[in-house]
Formats: structure tokens, C-alpha cells, sequence
């Protein structure tokens, strides 16, 4: 290398110097944490440089990464899933993120039907004749748990409904007129309004945790994300995107 190119090198290197030390962490989270983890993370990449890459989008494809060891550092899935991921986790990790309760969604401005506790929930399902949800077969937990929830004696004769793609987006569109699943996603969509949760005894609700994968590339860098999300100052941006403190 001449000497005119090695100057130029570090004059260029002077000038940028954090190009030479930009990091990043890919995050495998579904999208009914994504609202909020989002905002969280652009409020790190701003405090840190750090960039942080989302992937996965669903509890199915997020299942698959992790036993494939595919390239990786923080994941974000349902409590139950942690005992099957344990060997693939950096020990000690281990983060708890909040509970997601579900909820009915309708078109913006449309009906907010009374549903606060089970009996009025039933008889509005039934009236509704048909509950729309995300479906299970594209790898959708909660769709998967409205679905199984329909199946229940009490709900003979409503039409199940499984819609692509999140479900307050579907129901924007006009897919169907109420929809059923992770009031998280419900929040995100662009017109839609979420009715209200469904009642405690129906017993539909998802706890979600977060670990650094053992196969991260910057294993500092992605415990020092989930301790930046999961700080006591988080806790307002998770409960404004629908999460709750797990009980």
C-alpha cells in the first residue's frame, strides 16, 4: 500500500470513526411484542449506535431459528417455550417481558358490544355468528388459542375465521367485522379500535420472556439491550403498546 492510500485511509478513519466500531444484534420476536419492543429499541440504537435488526414475526418461524442455531442474539417468545430452549440460551438470561391479554377488535367507529365478563362475551360471539383471528396455520400462536377457544361447547355454531396477517389489519380491510386475538396487534393496526379485553375466565392470555441465544455474535451488547428494555423507565412504552406486568 503507498503511502498516499494508507494517509487517505486514516484520514477517512478519522473522519468516521464509528464506522470502524458500528454493531448491531438481531432480535427473533413475534409481532404481538413488536409494537413497543420497536420503540425500545430505536430509543437504544439512538442512546448506544447499536442497531437492532428485527426477525422471525411469529412464534412459529421464531421456534424454527432458535433449534436451527440460526444466526442470532436476543429471543423474544411465550414462557412455555423456554424449557425447550434452554440449551440454545446463554445461562442466567433469561428476562421476563409482561403478560399479553387478548381482545376484540372492530373497524374504527364501528359497534363496541358489551363484553365484560363471560356470559356477555358468549352471547355477543353468538350473536356475531362469526369471530375472525390469525391464522394458526402461517404459525400464529394466538390465532391458534381463539381457535382452540371456539371449539368450546359454548360457542357451537359461530363460524371460525382464520384471516392472513394480523388480525386488527384484517378487520380494517372489512375481512370480517369483529376479530379476535393479541390486543398488542390490535393496537398496531390503522383503523381498527379494540372493544376491550376478553374476560379473565376464558383464560386466554400469553406470558413472554426474552434471552440472550448462545450462538450471538455480541452476547455483551444483546444482554445490555434486554436490560435497556426491561428497565423500570420501559415499563410506561410496554403498557402503552398493550403488555402487562406478568402477575
Amino acid at each position: 500500500m503507498g503511502k498516499a492510500v494508507r494517509t487517505l485511509c486514516l484520514a477517512f478513519a478519522a473522519l468516521f470513526p464509528l464506522a470502524a466500531h458500528a454493531a448491531g444484534i438481531t432480535v427473533y420476536s413475534p409481532g404481538i411484542v413488536n409494537g413497543p419492543l420497536r420503540q425500545l429499541a430505536a430509543d437504544w440504537t439512538a442512546a448506544t449506535g447499536n442497531a437492532v435488526t428485527f426477525a422471525g414475526n411469529n412464534v412459529g418461524r421464531i421456534r424454527t431459528a432458535v433449534s436451527s442455531d440460526a444466526p442470532g442474539d436476543v429471543v423474544v417468545a411465550p414462557v412455555g417455550d423456554f424449557t425447550a430452549f434452554a440449551p440454545k440460551l446463554k445461562p442466567g438470561s433469561e428476562r421476563p417481558m409482561g403478560r399479553i391479554l387478548f381482545g376484540v377488535v372492530v373497524k374504527a367507529g364501528g359497534p363496541h358490544p358489551d363484553i365484560s365478563s363471560k356470559a356477555k362475551f358468549v352471547a355477543f360471539v353468538k350473536q356475531a355468528g362469526v369471530l375472525a383471528y390469525a391464522d394458526p396455520k402461517v404459525g400464529s400462536l394466538t390465532g391458534g388459542m381463539v381457535e382452540e377457544m371456539l371449539k368450546r361447547p359454548e360457542f357451537t355454531g359461530v363460524e371460525s375465521r382464520p384471516i392472513k396477517g394480523m388480525i386488527g389489519d384484517a378487520i380494517a380491510r372489512g375481512d370480517a367485522e369483529y376479530g379476535g386475538g393479541a390486543i398488542t396487534e390490535e393496537m398496531m393496526a390503522k383503523g381498527a379500535e379494540v372493544v376491550g379485553p376478553f374476560p379473565d375466565d376464558l383464560g386466554l392470555h400469553v406470558d413472554m420472556a426474552a434471552a440472550v441465544l448462545n450462538v450471538s455474535a455480541a452476547p455483551t451488547d444483546a444482554e445490555a439491550f434486554l436490560q435497556y428494555v426491561t428497565r423500570p423507565e420501559a415499563a410506561a412504552v410496554w403498557k402503552a403498546g398493550g403488555i402487562v406486568e406478568t402477575p
